[in-house]
């Protein structure tokens, strides 16, 4: 048991109650199957987003609903959301919405929200990026859980793993006893993620992402893990120099907006509230931008797109669940690092290398 680090990561993130997983989608599928979501049950979760999020929905063992996305921004659009919830209602499906602030951006789903009450749906926040956090206190939990993640690369860099973050002492009581289950994460398990992640980056550069899609049962292998107590000094380490790390995040981000500003519209930074800063989220036309991204990693310079349409490297299990706009998102997107990998000269490397590409192909 981890009560120091449970307690802390409730406090950071609003909630009363934290219970610690060896991954974020542990703890997911953990809300998901606590919640009692079954094979006539509603997942509705982005179309665009990361497989394990597909891997967690499927082993949950219900129906699979992908929702649409903004073209121009990569995140669920509201409206759109909410007749979608509204739509699946009138047909008599129940189920639950997975609210997922993509690349740290703070959405609100009012609309969304809403529906699924009136449609008596479960709620749940995908807060991989610690959108939900403030040094003053974190953003209000307006639904059944909020789910954080945290490792390397993320906003959150503590080691690995992931939290629920609820008001529910019932569903945090069940919660603690499915963890107290489950193995604790170890090298093993990392070493195996990283072949994993490895092999479907190796099969999106070669033009084959829709091969990958026999990995996904390795991954649902891989979904069960419990925090371990030797991580524990980490999380809360982490936690205490959170707000000093969001700070100089944004700071690298604005940096990047500064610099790439003279660029617009030829290519521009998504214009959203991001307290999370995971990502700095830019878009341009498709062959532009495979040519910036195929640029800056000839520089050794990080770019590329998180995250692509499911229905593209999962075409058989998503059927025709298509979006255009994710599809269309995924061929525009540019990811910038905010890392401390990047500090303004190397910010400054990345811009001269974006204006000569951009010249070129003027």
């Amino acid at each position: 048991m981890t009560p120091s680090a449970q307690a802390a990561v409730a406090e950071a993130f609003g909630g009363s109650h934290g219970v610690l997983f060896g991954r974020a989608r542990s703890a997911l599928l953990a809300v998901f199957e606590a919640l009692g979501l079954h094979g006539r049950s509603i997942l509705l979760i982005p179309s665009n987003a990361c497989p394990s999020l597909l891997a967690c929905a499927w082993a949950s063992g219900a129906q699979v609903r992908l929702a649409p996305v903004n073209a121009r921004t990569g995140v669920n659009d509201d409206a759109a959301l909410a007749a979608q919830i509204e739509a699946l209602a009138a047909e008599g499906k129940t189920g639950a919405v997975l609210f997922t602030h993509l690349y740290g951006f703070r959405l609100t789903f009012d609309a969304a929200r809403k529906a699924a009450r009136q449609a008596g749906w479960q709620t749940i926040e995908n807060d991989a990026n610690s959108s939900s956090f403030a040094p003053g206190g974190a953003a209000p939990l307006g639904d059944v859980a909020r789910i954080v993640s945290f490792g390397p690369g993320k906003v959150l860099d503590a080691g690995a793993g992931g939290a629920v973050i609820t008001d529910d002492p019932a569903l945090a009581e069940a919660l603690s006893a499915r963890a107290a289950l489950y193995p604790a994460l170890d090298e093993q398990a990392d070493r195996v993620e990283t072949a994993l992640t490895l092999e479907r980056r190796r099969l999106r550069n070669a033009g084959q992402a829709s091969a990958g899609e026999a990995l996904l049962l390795n991954e649902i292998s891989e979904l069960r893990y419990t925090f371990p107590a030797s991580s524990e000094p980490d999380l809360l380490a982490a936690l205490a120099r959170l707000p000093v790390r969001i700070a100089r995040r944004k700071a690298r981000a604005a940096l990047w907006q500064e610099r790439l500003a003279p660029f617009a519209p030829q290519l521009a930074c998504v214009d959203l509230p991001q307290p999370g800063p995971w990502r700095l989220i830019a878009r341009t036309e498709p062959e532009v931008r495979d040519d910036v991204v195929a640029r800056l990693r000839e520089a050794g310079i990080d770019a590329g797109t998180n995250y692509p349409a499911l229905s593209d490297a999962f075409p058989h299990l998503t059927g025709d669940q298509a979006h255009p706009d994710s599809e269309a998102w995924a061929r525009t997107a540019l990811n910038l690092w905010l890392d401390a990998d990047y500090p303004a000269e190397r910010i400054g490397q990345a811009v001269s290398i974006i204006a000569s590409t951009l010249e070129a192909s003027s």
